[in-house]
């Protein structure tokens, strides 16, 4: 497929995934105008307007860009990110004046960039997780001290435009937030409109977690052995899930997420692109042992379209439907069918402008 600029375009005789149905459905045109999706549904009922660019979609399959809900965007060129197929992400964790500079560039509609949602930096204490991470520059942890000093962090990412409260209960690699530290964060961002999300690693770091009121774990918990089965169930009533399996993909970390997901647990998806996870673009791995935990692999599309976009609190992304921002994602083949179908990508669009 060819570049169609930022103007008006059909895809004809496509399938389409929507975002949540169980199954692609062929012979579909889709219409784009305006940053919108216009029109979609079968080839012979949807009229393509006159003048518009016309795009043979034989063979190919449309589907909302991916929104990736756990990334550290700034190792990657975002060019690279959004040709990928992936149309939004959240990053969860970087300096702040580092961060500054990604949300510029991601900001204008049809900018060479996903969308850009953060975090921010990582709130954690003295020599905590990610304060010696290799991975982390300068300046993403935000150590504090006490509740006092935990409430000014969260009101000083709030101040910066953070979209949720990241914290480290990792107590493998050093110290961690004390239970009423933690408390007192999850108070203060609840006054500000903020979530929390918790990178957390054991089981007496999970239960702080829960005491607390943390409403996301941005991993599958790390423990070398399984998750008590009760507790398992504590968190599919408490907590979403962005579970990035394929960073760590042990036997007890699977079983886990299937026990989640029957428990009726909520799963978005996440890779830690930057961190531990895989270059730009679907993290097919990470989709298949999210279909091998339960979702299935339309389940494992939609965690990665419509459900991370409602999670997200992002409207109008994530669908292939009429009114729909037009962040799509065309490959070859059938994803439902086959998941290797999202490395063979032909267009990705944002605000309806290609990548």
């Amino acid at each position: 497929m060819s570049r169609v600029g930022g103007e008006p375009f059909a895809i004809v005789g496509a399938s389409v995934f929507d975002g949540q149905a169980a199954a692609t459905l062929p012979g579909r045109t889709v219409v784009v105008a305006g940053g919108l999706v216009e029109r979609v549904g079968p080839a012979g009922e949807v009229e393509v307007p006159g003048g518009v660019r016309v795009l043979d979609g034989d063979g190919l399959t449309v589907l909302p860009g991916l929104v990736d809900a756990h990334v550290h965007l700034g190792f990657y060129p975002a060019a690279a990110v959004l040709r990928g197929g992936v149309t939004t992400v959240r990053d969860l964790g970087w300096p702040a004046g580092r961060l500054a500079a990604l949300r510029k560039a991601a900001a204008p509609a049809g900018a060479a960039s996903p969308r850009v949602l953060a975090a921010g930096q990582i709130v954690t204490v003295p020599g905590g997780y990610p304060t010696r991470a290799a991975w982390a520059p300068p300046g993403t942890a935000r150590p504090v001290r006490g509740e006092d000093e935990a409430a000014l962090a969260v009101a000083e990412l709030a101040e910066a435009g953070s979209c949720v409260v990241k914290v480290a209960l990792d107590d493998r690699v050093g110290p961690t937030l004390p239970g009423p530290v933690l408390a007192a964060l999850v108070a203060a961002a609840r006054d500000h409109g903020l979530g929390v999300t918790a990178h957390v690693a054991g089981v007496r770091e999970l239960e702080k977690a829960l005491a607390a009121g943390v409403g996301e774990l941005a991993h599958w918990p790390f423990a070398a052995p399984a998750l008590p089965a009760g507790l398992v169930a504590r968190l599919a009533t408490a907590v979403t899930v962005v579970p990035t399996l394929h960073v760590e993909p042990s036997p007890a970390r699977l079983e886990g997420v299937r026990a989640f997901v029957r428990a009726g647990g909520r799963v978005v998806y996440g890779t830690d692109l930057g961190n531990q996870g895989p270059p730009p673009g679907a993290d097919v791995s990470e989709l298949r042992l999210l279909a091998d935990a339960g979702l299935s692999a339309a389940g494992a599309l939609a965690a990665a379209t419509s459900a991370a976009a409602a999670h997200l609190g992002l409207a109008g992304a994530g669908r292939v439907a009429a009114g729909a921002r037009a962040d799509l994602l065309v490959v070859e083949g059938d994803p439902v069918a086959d998941l290797g179908a999202l490395s063979r990508v032909r267009l990705v669009t944002r605000d309806g402008v290609p990548a």
